[in-house]
């Protein structure tokens, strides 16, 4: 086994991927190999390739793929796999209390070398803390998107106060108690329109509108989310005014901050209805500021929530969404690339036209 090299991509200098041959990693009791089938490009990828994002190193988490070899009773060679990089220790306060992405464990283990690689361990601290995840009936390419919808699902549960799977059943004294009518999504990118796939998977009838500066994004949006579009201001940004229009003046249930922008979350704070809920999804720069008008914040009952990863919960219920139909990420696909096309593949992801790109074997 140690003799045996596998290419997997590292970052290199300025902002260039380097694909390196590296030394197949050496599996321990209750770990895994897993074949890269499908691995998915996320904006944290590309953030990592510009000095932008400091919390991990490590190249591809968003991955489908097929144990090639076993050290876990659970899984064996030929299965089917979702492996999570990040995986909480299921035991400590934040576990206990439901906040499982802030266990001090959660960032302490990680695919070996990374994701985007032909072949990659998955250490024994994930694989018996319930990392990995079967599935059957989907391709690898609609696998590689449960971690993403995980982190959406997550994201909508904590903004509804309620377990995805109970939204459409709830009825509380005669009024909808956790049911969205409208929703406003800030920034339509990949997370953005994932989003929107996910709301209109879970409420019917409902007002979806869309706001982003890039046209493209906002026509994908408006033929397959069938958002209505907002661009905001050239001179000024400003979208909230425009985009209230669209539910009478009132504002929205939901907004989703699904960018990194300050002056987006700025312009959506004002789009929420009395009582609505924004949940901030998009990581701004570190540093960012917004000045709280904290009396209208208490007299307008606004809530402002966030939404950090996922958890093995929520991939699991990605899985199920995705083998029953009920999701549908195939029209996300824009670009596909082999591993050792992964530095055009990096280019084209930060392309307009491009939705999400995919390093598949």
């Amino acid at each position: 086994m140690s003799n045996q090299r596998v290419k997997a991509a590292f970052i290199g200098q300025k902002g260039a991927v380097e694909l390196r041959s590296v030394e197949l990693p050496k599996l321990e009791e209750g770990s895994l190999l897993v074949k890269m089938k499908s691995s998915g490009i996320c904006g944290t990828d590309l953030e990592k390739l510009s000095g932008g994002y400091t919390a991990s190193n490590i190249l591809g988490h968003e991955v489908a793929g097929i144990v090639s070899e076993s050290r876990s009773s659970e899984f064996e060679p030929g299965n089917s796999v979702v492996p999570h990089h990040h995986v909480a220790c299921g035991n400590c306060y934040y576990c206990r209390n439901r906040a499982e992405t802030m266990c001090e464990g959660f960032h302490t283990s990680n695919f070996v070398p990374g994701g985007f690689a032909e072949e990659f361990k998955v250490p024994e601290y994930n694989v018996t803390r319930g990392g990995v995840h079967k599935f059957k009936g989907i391709s690898f390419d609609e696998a590689s998107f449960a971690e993403p919808l995980g982190c959406c699902i997550r994201g909508i549960e904590k903004a509804v106060h309620s377990r995805l799977d109970q939204i459409l059943d709830s009825q509380v004294s005669g009024y909808d108690a956790p049911k969205i009518k409208s929703a406003l999504v800030v920034g339509a990118g990949p997370i953005g329109l994932l989003h929107m796939e996910l709301l209109r998977s879970q409420f019917e009838n409902l007002k979806l509108v869309a706001v982003d500066i890039i046209h493209s994004r906002l026509e994908f949006a408006e033929k397959f989310e069938k958002a209505e579009a907002i661009v905001p201001s050239g001179a000024t940004g400003d979208f909230s005014e425009e985009s209230k229009k669209h539910v009478d003046g009132r504002g929205f249930d939901l907004v989703i901050v699904a960018t990194g922008s300050a002056s987006a979350f700025s312009e959506a704070v004002k789009c929420l209805r009395k009582s609505g809920t924004l949940l901030l999804f998009g990581a701004a720069h570190k540093g960012s500021n917004y000045s709280l008008d904290i009396q209208s914040t208490l007299l307008n009952e606004l809530s402002i929530t966030s939404s950090y990863a996922t958890t093995e919960r929520e991939i699991a219920e990605a899985i199920s969404l995705l083998e029953s139909g009920k999701v549908n990420v195939k029209k996300f696909i824009t670009s596909q690339f082999r591993l050792d096309e992964i530095n055009e593949a990096m280019q084209s992801a930060r392309k307009e036209g491009q939705v999400k790109v995919l390093i598949s074997d």
